[in-house]
């Protein structure tokens, strides 16, 4: 028979897991804004600023695939964590309809991740190159 105690302190536990969760999923959700925000932002300075300079191609791609290089890498970041979040989120509540939820959300952010990594490797070949 379980002593009361142990019951709160359960309760407690899963309370406090609750509030990370949601702590972690708003850390992240303001980290996605800023990524995408910066983002917008490079390119509209790069666009109004670009205007009347002219740029040598070469130098406009290298700069727009930094841009994109840097959002996707901050968004591979997001992904990883929202994956431990739901990880967290289905040991909270180890329900077999909450793990068949847990596994369509980490198998189409796995996809996700490995698409935006394919891109990355195009974007950046230098740093990914493994020869």
């Amino acid at each position: 028979m379980l002593d009361p105690g142990e019951g709160s302190l359960a309760e407690l536990i899963t309370h406090l897991m609750e509030y990370v969760v949601l702590a972690l999923e708003v850390v992240i959700a303001i980290f996605i804004i800023v990524i995408v925000s910066r983002t917008l932002f490079d390119l509209f300075k790069k666009y109004v600023t670009g205007f009347g300079k002219k740029q040598v191609l070469q130098q406009q791609q290298l700069y727009n695939s930094q841009i994109v290089t840097r959002m996707l890498r901050g968004l591979l970041y997001s992904l990883d964590f929202l994956i431990a979040v739901d990880i967290l989120k289905t040991i909270m509540t180890p329900s077999q309809s909450e793990l068949l939820y847990f596994l369509a959300i980490v198998v189409i952010r796995i996809l996700l991740s490995w698409a935006m990594s394919k891109e990355l490797e195009k974007s950046d070949p230098v740093n990914y190159n493994t020869d």
